[in-house]
């Protein structure tokens, strides 16, 4: 029995970890009960051969005082009886404990212990005293600023006799004159009361009620730069361009650009080179995204009407697909037309003028009716 209270004993103080708060202070009183395992070996009896039974009951009371530290010291009296095989017979404990807190920042306060004193035994032939010492550790449970729970567990080892018994206690302990709460946490600052301390807050101006991240910046939840709080036109497609309501900025004008990709005679491939030019035009429909585009296909002179028209359209689809497939513009926002050898911008008597003839350009328009939302 001693070898296993003394595992529990070991096994509870391994349990806790401790962390800071406030040490309550003031005078204390606990009545307490509990159970006392005397060593079988200790042969106090007036039979040598009679065993004290286990787990004998007792009634405590201890007076004492808790510092605004981590001990607390107290003085306690212990009255109980026990059963020989040759009677009962009554003993008492006087002793003087220090308590050694284990703070923590709840209600729950482990503590380690130790003490001295001395136990009386009124035995059959006569009284007997004998000095101990006792160490062990328990726990409080503060139910309010006067009243915890309180039980400890501990070996009591005689100096007389050189047995170590064994006492589990539980009690109520009450404290007069200080306060068993945990001690308020510092107040943490947060001028804009967004739930973020200001020292971690990035946007310290935020106005109240509005939903922020971890920052404290205001949520802006489709990235457009524009919060969510002032945002008329949330769900806005990545990377396009909005105002300060975080609506689309559309086009006033329709706009053509020239494509500076060049076709091999008699060819509808585009060069892997000039993707650039296409991306140009890519980045600029993502910027506004309610416009379109129209890519018109055109040819130098050479072969007949009815081949630089299916050439001119083949070319114009080819530099879509690009578009499309390559930089993720909609195919409903994108179409291709053919014009063949029309509109020449070149001379198509000279190889340079022919070549800057076989081109492709790109004409963007965009709904201005209303607003896109």
């Amino acid at each position: 029995m001693k070898n296993k209270l003394i595992m529990m004993m070991c096994a509870a103080g391994l349990i806790h970890t401790a962390t800071s708060v406030a040490q309550e202070s003031g005078f204390t009183l606990t009545p307490s009960v509990g159970y006392y395992n005397f060593d079988s070996e200790r042969g106090l009896s007036a039979n040598s051969n009679d065993e004290y039974e286990d787990d004998e009951t007792f009634f405590s009371i201890g007076a004492g005082y808790r510092w605004n530290n981590p001990w607390q010291l107290e003085l306690v009296y212990l009255d109980g009886d026990t059963e020989t095989n040759a009677g009962d017979f009554d003993f008492e404990q006087w002793r003087v404990d220090g308590l050694y807190h284990i703070e923590t920042d709840n209600n729950f306060t482990p503590y380690w212990l130790i003490g001295a004193g001395e136990n009386t035994f009124e035995e059959f032939t006569a009284d007997r005293d004998e000095s101990f010492v006792n160490y062990g550790l328990g726990f409080k449970y503060a139910f309010n600023e006067v009243v915890s729970l309180r039980s400890d567990i501990r070996g009591i080892t005689s100096l007389d006799e050189e047995k170590t018994d064994a006492a589990l206690t539980l009690g109520l302990q009450f404290l007069f004159g200080g306060s068993s709460a945990p001690a308020a946490a510092p107040a943490i600052l947060d001028a804009d009361n967004d739930g973020v301390a200001d020292s971690l807050d990035s946007c310290v101006s935020t106005p109240i009620g509005v939903e922020v991240d971890v920052n404290g910046c205001a949520l802006d939840s489709d990235n457009d730069g524009v919060a969510n709080y002032k945002d008329s036109c949330p769900g806005s497609e990545a990377g396009a361009k909005v105002d300060s309501e975080g609506c689309y900025i559309i086009l006033t004008e329709t706009r053509e650009i020239e494509l500076q990709v060049n076709f091999a005679n008699n060819a509808a491939v585009v060069p892997a080179e000039y993707f650039s030019e296409i991306e140009a035009v890519a980045n600029f429909m993502t910027a506004y995204p309610a416009t379109k585009v129209v890519f018109e296909g055109y040819t130098d002179s050479r072969g007949s009407v009815a081949y630089n028209q299916t050439l001119s359209e083949r070319r114009a689809i080819a530099v879509a697909d690009v578009l499309v497939n390559s930089f993720s513009i909609p195919s409903s926002r994108v179409s291709a037309v053919g014009y063949g050898e029309a509109n020449p911008i070149a001379d198509n008597e000279t190889a340079e003028g022919r070549s800057a003839n076989r081109r492709v350009v790109a004409v963007i328009s965009a709904t201005i009716e209303k607003r896109a939302e």
